[in-house]
């Protein structure tokens, strides 16, 4: 069996990514890793074209004819250019954590299903944080990544899950999942500011968004937002092994936001 992970780019670098570390992480777990890069001016492209054999970097434009349509779009490049019988379609700052490397490649090769769902864990600020608000379908905690590489296959949503649309729901109900370790929010406060508006603007209008960088950078994100920490918890592992080779790319906050737990006694 083989299988293909697939991700999309774009100045994954300056918007703080963890996009190199995300790819060395996947390399024990696939056969090969297709990115498409859109074309991206930060180094992004220059940092990922010759990091292994196995990665398969495509530049593409993208498509914004249908603003809300565009990352589906991009991520959709990249599957198409899939290689494996079975296919993991990652973003930029999602790890499928490697202890369950060798069960998932076992569960595809045995199993009838045609998509397969991961649970995700969602770090905020640091590795020793993350987020979880019952009461809010976003982030979800659940979605439809792994699949069959069938030509019928659709990206749909925001970009987050596949489906084969002839199955019609009930039939791909996930009903094995695998876990997933999601770093989005853990990411320099400015850029984390700045990727929210960027991205929100882009479904609506379908173009980058016109306000200065550095209008970010004088107001960033508060990591002590009364909001947010009130949906924090504290994690003590186990952590990936992306996580412990290089911990410090994976603290944003200085662990503030860890620091204020323990102070509210929710560590």
């Amino acid at each position: 069996m083989k299988l293909s992970v697939y991700t999309f780019a774009k100045d994954a670098l300056y918007f703080d990514y963890h996009l190199v570390d995300m790819l060395k992480h996947h390399l024990p777990l696939a056969d090969e890793i297709v990115v498409a890069d859109g074309y991206s001016t930060d180094g992004t492209y220059e940092a990922i074209k010759d990091l292994d054999a196995k990665i398969k970097v495509h530049r593409t434009p993208l498509d914004t004819s249908e603003p809300k349509a565009w990352l589906r779009k991009a991520k959709d490049e990249a599957r198409r250019r899939c290689t494996g019988d079975w296919c993991v379609l990652v973003d930029c700052d999602e790890f499928i954590p490697e202890w369950e490397f060798d069960r998932l490649r076992a569960f595809l090769a045995a199993t009838d299903r045609h998509v397969v769902a991961a649970e995700y864990r969602h770090f905020y600020g640091n590795y020793k944080v993350y987020y979880d608000n019952p009461e809010r379908h976003f982030p979800p905690r659940v979605k439809r990544i792994i699949h069959r590489n069938l030509p019928s296959i659709e990206i749909y949503g925001d970009g987050s899950d596949v489906r084969v649309p002839e199955l019609g729901a009930e039939a791909e109900e996930p009903l094995v999942r695998f876990e997933c370790h999601h770093f989005g929010e853990v990411r320099k406060a400015s850029r984390l500011r700045h990727k929210w508006r960027v991205q929100n603007h882009r479904d609506v209008q379908g173009r980058w968004d016109w306000m200065p960088a550095f209008l970010f950078d004088l107001f960033p994100h508060d990591w002590l937002d009364d909001d947010v920490i009130s949906h924090l918890h504290a994690y003590d592992g186990p952590y990936v092994r992306a996580v412990r080779e290089n911990p410090n790319e994976f603290v944003r906050d200085r662990f503030r936001l860890h620091d204020a737990l323990v102070r509210r006694g929710a560590a």
